[in-house]
């Protein structure tokens, strides 16, 4: 079998957990040698494992993407140990939910400097990289919420729409020099983050309810098309940006009510 990321080094942000976790263990499988860059050192390490067993190598790198010295570090790290960057996956994202009039500007902050912020940094460091020796692939994990209003959700929406337009630069700026960008927007998946939501069993079964297909989505899932940006395989897709929600997205009419073809009423569910 060819392999996707045969003899490649890609960097994954994030890379402890959930989304993050499931691209590092299927770059492997594909090929790649991995650095885990994540602020839990503990759980990096565990994916590191999960790396190792599928026969690739694994550097954990523990850091916080906001903090420069930081993102600098791990570019250097990677470099030393693996000799280059061939890709870089940006995953690192917190979650803090508020109202817009009662969110703590601290809370905004937190999350722009970790998923817009941080997402800038890190594709500065590993694009210097890349840009170097002409090739490589920065890849953004956005969300659905950054094409669509998450109400409730803080800067969440605001983070993730910017980085759809960051990926799009990225591709803009350095395609024309063999490094591509491109952005990855998931729809509902369940992930340690969003775990505490889908253990309510009236939200696990309304989150299923509105996406067309039934059902939520695996990091897994969201790992494949990640690892395709990656690859080879995806040379001339760039600054674009992929939903992967299960039709969640375009899916607004089957959720309007009222409308009426032909005398009929329609049944807008997904079943």
């Amino acid at each position: 079998r060819v392999m996707m990321l045969d003899g490649k080094t890609i960097i994954v942000t994030g890379g402890a957990s959930g989304i993050g976790r499931a691209t590092c263990v299927l770059a492997a499988r594909e090929g790649a040698n991995v650095a885990i860059a994540d602020i839990n050192r503990e759980m990096a390490e565990e994916t590191a494992d999960m790396v190792k067993a599928e026969g690739k190598q694994a550097l954990v790198i523990e850091m916080d993407t906001s903090k420069k010295a930081d993102v600098l570090r791990m570019a250097d790290e990677t470099v030393k140990a693996f000799g280059t960057i061939d890709g870089l996956v940006c995953s690192a994202i917190k979650l803090v939910p508020g109202k817009l009039e009662e969110l703590p500007e601290e809370d905004w902050d937190m999350v722009m400097d970790i998923g817009l912020k941080g997402y800038f940094l890190c594709a500065q460091a590993a694009g210097r990289v890349m840009l170097e020796k002409g090739s490589g692939s920065v890849v953004f994990v956005s969300s659905i919420g950054g094409v669509q209003a998450y109400n409730g959700a803080g800067a969440y929406s605001v983070c993730k729409a910017g980085a759809i337009m960051l990926g799009q630069l990225v591709g803009v700026e350095w395609g024309g020099r063999g490094v591509r960008g491109n952005t990855v927007c998931p729809g509902q998946v369940r992930t340690p983050m969003t775990e505490a939501m889908f253990k309510d069993p009236e939200i696990a079964e309304g989150r299923a309810a509105v996406v067309p297909m039934g059902r939520v989505g695996k990091p897994e899932e969201i790992a494949e098309a990640i690892v395709f940006l990656l690859s080879d395989r995806a040379s001339y897709v760039n600054a674009d940006f992929m939903q992967v929600d299960g039709g969640q997205a375009e899916s607004k009419m089957m959720h309007t009510p009222g409308r009426n073809w032909g005398g009929k009423k329609m049944d807008y569910s997904a079943s």
